[in-house]
């Protein structure tokens, strides 16, 4: 099997289990039917976070700012079904706003795999050991 199969297997399988909600690094690209924002155009936080909310179907009232962002991802009452999100080239977005996401991501996929829906972030292109390598 190679690597390419590999991420898609792993990815497919994250998105089947709630328990396995979270952050992960993908070595290749894999986006499913997921929404994909490229990291490049995103090293501006009100361009990462207006970027998220569009993706992800925000409601109007979202003020793209980390709290809002925290709000909206632990709501998701106007959304059915299963959420996840790929950012490619996220090595591109400033180390401090990644941290934050990466952040706030994870406290809302723990909440959500408690609620038994599908919630994860995966990110192509970013070098952090702390976060699981999907290969």
């Amino acid at each position: 099997m190679n690597r390419d199969s590999k991420v898609e297997q792993a990815v497919t399988e994250i998105l089947a289990q709630p328990a396995l909600n979270g952050v992960y690094r993908l070595t290749s690209t894999f986006a499913g039917s997921m929404p994909v924002l490229d990291g490049r155009a995103l090293t501006d936080r009100r361009d990462l976070l207006g970027a998220i909310g569009r993706a992800l179907d925000f409601p109007d009232y979202y003020g793209a700012n980390w709290d809002a962002l925290d709000e909206c991802l632990r709501d998701l009452s106007w959304r059915d079904g299963p959420i996840s999100l790929l950012i490619e080239h996220a090595e591109a977005i400033p180390d401090a706003a990644m941290a934050t996401l990466v952040e706030i991501f994870l406290q809302a996929a723990q909440g959500w795999a408690e609620q038994e829906r599908v919630f994860s972030l995966f990110v192509a292109g970013l070098e952090r050991r702390d976060i699981p390598l999907l290969a």
